[in-house]
């Protein structure tokens, strides 16, 4: 397996039945990526925007 030199999160897979645990790497300036899990193949778009409308 290939390893990740960047800086890198740790994120866990929220499907109940995978609960994976793998890195992605972080982009520079604010920048989202599409990831996906390893495990089970569910995509996750990363890092989540925080909604300010929510906040309202």
């Amino acid at each position: 397996m290939a390893r990740i030199i960047r800086p890198t999160w740790a994120i866990r897979c929220v499907n109940s039945s995978c609960r994976t645990l793998f890195e992605v790497a972080t982009l520079e300036d604010e920048k989202q990526q599409e990831v996906v899990c390893p495990g089970c193949g569910e995509h996750y778009v990363y890092p989540p925007k925080n909604n300010d409308e929510s906040a309202n």
